[in-house]
């Protein structure tokens, strides 16, 4: 993790105003793991509960500066209001490379790989997700899909620092090269064939890394990615609810798949 302050040609999350990272939880995590570079800590004043004290702590261990402000000067720094008195100026999220990804697959291997996600909620919430069910990792492509800011890691409470997070220029390339690898691929559908708990009574998804893929909130799973599936999954809905939630969607499917789970077909 970067130390001191460093030059004003630093890279940076995003813009200045952009690359802040605030809330108590999410920014203990992130100091935590130690991963995420962390240029400045700002806390408020008046900030002084065990949780801050405990952030002090991570910081000072990392050599990381502290400076101490007004609560209003970090509202107008990350423009909002539930700062929960700590601030934390971000570098560059560190993703996994797709090489060192697919080193660490094994038959058991549960994959979520994300289509165009356009809400930064959403993905922060899938984040939480699977980290909670035990997946293997995320694969996310690096246009037309929201990346990694302050919005998902907060959404996430800090998880996406506990989970591989795999960002690459094309999906469908990318795809192809987990499948060359022994990956297989269901598409998450309304119209999918399988239902959850099916899936492992299939033994070519039994014995692979399996890999669940959600599509854009707008427009689904593109045609691309759909023909590389060797399936797809429907979550039964009662008659008149068209669709669930992207985060939803993720999170029940997520536990379907979980090694952390025993739902399986009784078949």
């Amino acid at each position: 993790m970067p130390r001191g302050r460093g030059s004003s040609a630093r890279p940076l999350l995003s813009n200045h105003q952009k690359s802040w990272l605030w809330g108590t939880l999410c920014v203990e995590e992130t100091l935590r793991a130690g991963q995420w570079p962390i240029y400045e800590l700002l806390l408020a004043t008046e900030s002084d509960q065990p949780i801050h004290r405990q952030i002090v702590e991570h910081a000072e261990r990392l050599e990381i500066p502290i400076d101490r402000q007004p609560a209003r000067r970090l509202e107008q720094l990350c423009k909002a209001r539930d700062h929960q008195g700590v601030l934390a100026l971000m570098g560059p999220f560190p993703y996994t490379s797709l090489a060192r990804f697919e080193q660490q697959l094994t038959p058991q291997s549960r994959i979520v790989v994300l289509d165009r996600l356009q809400d930064p909620f959403n993905f922060g919430a899938i984040v939480r997700s699977a980290a909670a069910f035990g997946m293997t990792g995320i694969v996310i492509g690096a246009e037309n899909q929201v990346q990694v800011n302050s919005h998902v890691a907060r959404s996430s409470v800090g998880l996406v620092n506990r989970i591989p997070i795999v960002r690459v220029e094309s999906l469908g390339e990318s795809l192809r090269t987990l499948q060359q690898a022994g990956c297989r691929f269901i598409a998450a559908r309304q119209d999918g064939e399988f239902r959850l708990g099916e899936l492992f009574a299939e033994t070519d998804f039994a014995e692979h890394p399996l890999a669940m893929i959600l599509g854009s909130e707008a427009h689904g799973v593109s045609a691309e990615l759909d023909r590389l599936c060797n399936g797809s999954v429907r979550i039964d809905m009662a008659e008149g609810v068209e669709s669930l939630n992207a985060a939803v969607t993720a999170g029940i499917l997520m536990y379907s798949l979980s090694p952390l789970t025993n739902l399986r077909s009784e078949s």
